[in-house]
């Protein structure tokens, strides 16, 4: 989240929590990397929020190439929520939070 003093507009996008969960071989590196993602709206972005959180819900299913590793998402191990967040003072904010989890291959 940016700093209070920080004047940062919304919508924006914060990548949260990096986990990886080895499984290591002698060949080859398996296991899961589980990221987290928020999105972050103010009181009138709800609809924004959540389609924003679909679109990167979406790009995370299937496979995922890079030049040195495959991971692949299956929606049954994503998660996805929608909140109203209150924790600053005399704000509504609309978050959406993504729990993404990828098998390495």
């Amino acid at each position: 989240m940016p700093m209070q003093n920080e004047n940062v507009p919304y919508p924006f996008v914060v990548v949260g929590s990096l986990q990886t969960v080895s499984n290591a071989t002698k060949t080859s590196i398996n296991g899961q990397v589980i990221l987290t993602i928020d999105c972050w709206g103010n009181s009138k972005m709800q609809l924004t929020i959540s389609r924003m959180v679909d679109r990167i819900f979406h790009a995370a299913i299937g496979t995922i190439e890079t030049t040195n590793y495959r991971f692949f998402g299956k929606v049954s191990a994503h998660e996805k929520q929608l909140l109203q967040d209150t924790s600053v003072p005399n704000t509504v904010l609309n978050r959406g939070l993504l729990t993404l989890r990828f098998e390495i291959m």
